[in-house]
């Protein structure tokens, strides 16, 4: 297998990217495809694997840009490289911790959508009290309408059913309230179209109940899903940061710290997004992951590997044919 992966875009640059391809490589064996500065790359690398091949640019795309535009106009961004490679025979997936306008619009415009999906999204796997839970979108698209996110619905339950080997997985809808009349416009349409969809769609679920497990998919415009993850990650690290400050507080407090030491780093690692490294890219016709741009190289590693076993469980080919 080989796996493009973008250089790219990290807020702490091109080394994670390389030093989580070298710790997945030590787990699972794959040929990583580095697209970025060549000397760069290698320098990085230091002789650590001999595996390995360099697609050269020094061009890329900005958070800043224009995602649409700049596919468009930059074709030897390293985005863009990546996906016209994962076209080739040969290549198998793509990984970029760079914009996600970027690679939603690499996807749509040189993977291109698979026939029957509109739009397409970042399916991002939640750590819950039970069973796995993906919120979509979590960025990608921020406008919907109630068809995109029926279609989110959909490939959520393909995904999850043939990734993670969840059984008609439950289907709930991020709203303000769990009654069927609360929400915003589109909020009251959506819930309408899924009670007659194909799907198993046990109604509104509000945000305090995102990391409780009660249902396997939450369904979202990227707006409202965005603001939902990345409050969650604030609130997460300041419990982290203050859950510190109380044990160096004093010596009993150091002491019972040193006890629980172990449940809690097992706590906290469950709730890590290095542990859930990245996000699948689904609706498009090339197999392509979102890691986060402050990823470490963990983060990156579970990523590459994530996106290996979505790659391994051809979740793009049950898409299409779900949708026959």
């Amino acid at each position: 297998m080989k796996i493009l992966i973008d250089t790219y875009g990290a807020d702490k640059g091109e080394r994670v990217l390389v030093d989580g391809a070298i710790i997945a490589k030590e787990k699972r064996e794959f040929t990583p495809v580095f697209v970025g500065n060549k000397d760069k790359i290698e320098e990085l690398i230091d002789g650590r694997i001999e595996d390995y091949e360099i697609i050269h640019t020094d061009e890329f795309i900005s958070n800043d840009e224009d995602p649409a535009r700049a596919i468009r106009r930059k074709k030897n961004a390293s985005i863009v490289l990546a996906f016209e490679k994962s076209k080739e025979e040969g290549y198998d997936g793509v990984l970029s911790a760079g914009s996600t306008g970027a690679l939603l619009a690499g996807g749509l415009f040189i993977a291109k959508r698979i026939k029957g999906i509109d739009r397409a999204c970042l399916a991002t796997s939640l750590p819950t009290l039970g069973e796995t839970t993906l919120l979509m979108d979590t960025g990608a698209n921020m406008d919907c309408k109630k068809e995109f996110l029926e279609e989110f619905g959909l490939m959520g339950k393909v995904y999850l059913e043939n990734v993670l080997n969840i059984e008609n997985p439950k289907i709930g809808l991020l709203n303000v309230g769990v009654e069927e009349h609360k929400g915003n416009k589109l909020a009251k349409e959506t819930y309408a179209l899924l009670k007659e969809a194909n799907l198993n769609f046990v109604g509104n679920i509000e945000a305090r109940d995102l990391f409780t497990g009660k249902v396997n998919v939450i369904l979202a415009d990227g707006f409202d899903g965005n603001i939902a993850i990345k409050t969650a990650e604030g609130i997460f690290s300041l419990m982290g940061k203050e859950l510190k400050d109380v044990f160096y507080k004093s010596l009993s407090n150091k002491l019972a710290a040193g006890i629980l030491k172990k449940d809690l780093k097992s706590m906290f690692n469950k709730f890590s997004a290095d542990e859930v490294g990245g996000a699948p890219l689904l609706g498009v016709k090339s197999y392509a992951y979102k890691a986060h741009g402050n990823a470490n190289e963990i983060a990156i590693s579970n990523a590459i590997l994530g996106l290996m076993d979505y790659i391994n469980k051809n979740v793009i080919e049950n898409i299409e044919r779900e949708l026959i």
